[in-house]
């Protein structure tokens, strides 16, 4: 059975002229073919020259067609990508490149003071090469292409880490395989389908939906020029995008503003608006759906097949609101660790509020103390460096994800927390505070909130829509504040007085998140000190 990296080089060479890539630069789209993917290829591998089987070689850059010509130049001539979050100061990436050592760098202009500063004090040479410094010739090089064994390790990806302290997870040929290979199983594609790079690729959810997948299917990629709302609509209307990868921030930011809008019409025509939601929300009738809700699908994406979720736990109220509207949610559950695929919903086997049922190959099961346990051909080789780490998390073929759930008769998985992130109460209760972010956020005039426990209470860090409150007359911070308490109230009037949160503080940024949208926890006491 031929690997991932195998296709990608056959449809290089068999469909030369075919469109692999769309960018927008200044307003205007330019496409790019295999050939001209071949082409940045092949002039990357002359910046790699001194790269032997195995060595680490950094990407550190913006998404751009360049970073997976960079990725795949990498990986056909025998080396192991670091993909890194170009976002990281200089000391975090300094602390990478202590871990991995690579030999090489691959950046661009927009990011190479940050890389001569971490390598400053390294301790040894790091050659860096400037993707924006190479000239793409029209003359055709051959590539440089290694046949690489299905257990060689090639990526390491470094999370974030609940606790702030990364580690570099080792995904194998086999891993990334494995999960290309069951995706496709899911039927779910077709030849025509065109998908859009929003989120980073150095994180493995969008590296495996957005860089690895469309290359390896024959599947077009389209870049955004900025990454605002306005201008992430346009291009998906522009480019008949047809599959949305995103995470519930996404969902929930445009989910909010639709809501918004049908606060503001009329108000005969928000009543029968809102109406048509609530019977639809029962219903399943997706083309008359889709017709009474056509200006919505104009405005977000009128030739949307699919909107995936991954990254975190979407909001239920959310996804049926969007399957309501006519869209179809496809919400699915992984992590690094499992390259990153675990499950997913699928048309015909779909549960509103579920991670979906395993993939193929995939065995899950729970632990006696709830905690999901995963074996399969997606499991990572292990934690770069760290064996007695590795050792804690992967015990007889079985990970242990640290997420809290259950699997329901039928196959589908529930999670319901994170075993790091439970609050044990000082009665001995347990508190998810997950499940109360996701009741207080329905309110549509808060934005974020940000649960923990603090001096035997629980504390929110609340992220109003002041511009919505300004719209509604409140002002006054006074004001505002009495009618958020209020609010919060509403939403979580039917839990136990244990599960409420005692305090809050309003906040007019956003919560600290990881690059996928994960709300940093650990860092919110931090945070609540810093608010007035």
């Amino acid at each position: 059975m031929k690997t991932f990296l195998e296709r990608v080089l056959e449809n290089i060479e068999e469909f030369p002229e075919k469109e692999l890539f769309v960018k927008k630069e200044k307003g205007k789209y330019t496409t790019l073919s295999y050939k001209d993917f071949e082409k940045q290829i092949s002039t990357i591998q002359k910046g790699l020259e001194s790269i032997g089987l195995e060595d680490r070689v950094a990407i550190f850059m913006e998404n751009r067609p360049e970073w997976i010509s960079g990725l795949f130049a990498v990986l056909f001539k025998g080396g192991i990508a670091v993909p890194v979050d170009y976002l990281l100061s200089s000391e975090e990436l300094f602390n990478i490149f202590k871990d991995c050592q690579p030999k090489v760098v691959i950046t661009s202009s927009q990011n190479i003071e940050k890389v001569k500063e971490a390598i400053k004090n390294i301790g040894y040479h790091i050659n860096i090469l400037n993707v924006d410094e190479l000239e793409f010739q029209e003359k055709e090089e051959k590539i440089q292409f290694i046949k690489r064994d299905i257990e060689n390790v090639i990526f390491i990806l470094y999370t974030s880490g609940t606790t702030g302290n990364p580690k570099g997870v080792m995904l194998t040929v086999k891993n990334l395989n494995h999960n290309i290979k069951a995706v496709e199983k899911l039927n779910i594609l077709n030849e025509k389908d065109r998908f859009v790079a929003i989120l980073p690729f150095h994180h493995t959810y969008p590296l495996m939906t957005t860089a690895l997948l469309p290359a390896t299917l024959g599947l077009v990629l389209v870049f955004i020029e900025k990454l605002t709302p306005t201008d992430i609509l346009s291009t998906i209307n522009e480019q008949n995008v047809t599959i949305l990868i995103g995470v519930p921030k996404l969902y929930q930011v445009i989910h909010h503003n639709i809501m918004v809008e049908i606060k503001k019409l009329p108000k005969i025509k928000r009543h029968v608006v809102l109406t048509a939601l609530k019977l639809f929300r029962k219903l399943d009738a997706k083309p008359i759906e889709r017709k009474v809700f056509k200006e919505i699908h104009n405005r977000i994406g009128k030739n949307l097949r699919f909107m995936i979720s991954g990254g975190a736990k979407l909001s239920e109220d959310v996804w049926r609101d969007f399957e309501a509207f006519g869209f179809n949610i496809l919400e699915g559950y992984g992590l690094t660790e499992t390259s990153p695929l675990i499950s997913v919903n699928r048309p015909g086997k779909k549960k509103i509020g579920t991670a979906g049922a395993p993939i193929d190959e995939v065995e899950v099961k729970t632990t006696e103390r709830g905690e999901i346990i995963v074996r399969g051909p997606n499991v990572m080789k292990g934690y770069y460096n760290k064996p007695k780490e590795t050792e804690i998390v992967i015990k007889d073929g079985w990970f242990y994800t640290g997420d809290l759930g259950f699997i329901d008769e039928e196959g589908f998985i529930h999670i319901t927390g994170r075993a790091k992130e439970v609050i044990v109460l000082d009665n001995g209760k347990n508190v998810y505070p997950e499940d109360i972010e996701i009741e207080i956020v329905k309110s549509p005039y808060i934005l974020e909130v940000g649960v923990f426990y603090q001096d035997g209470g629980l504390k929110a860090l609340i992220r109003p829509d002041f511009e919505l409150l300004m719209e509604e007359g409140i002002n006054n911070f006074k004001d505002i504040k009495e009618f958020i308490k209020e609010e919060i109230h509403k939403r979580t009037k039917h839990f136990q007085s244990y599960k409420k949160v005692k305090e809050f503080k309003l906040i007019d940024r956003e919560l600290p998140r990881t690059r996928i949208g994960k709300l940093r926890r650990f860092l919110l006491p931090q945070v609540w000190k810093e608010v007035e």
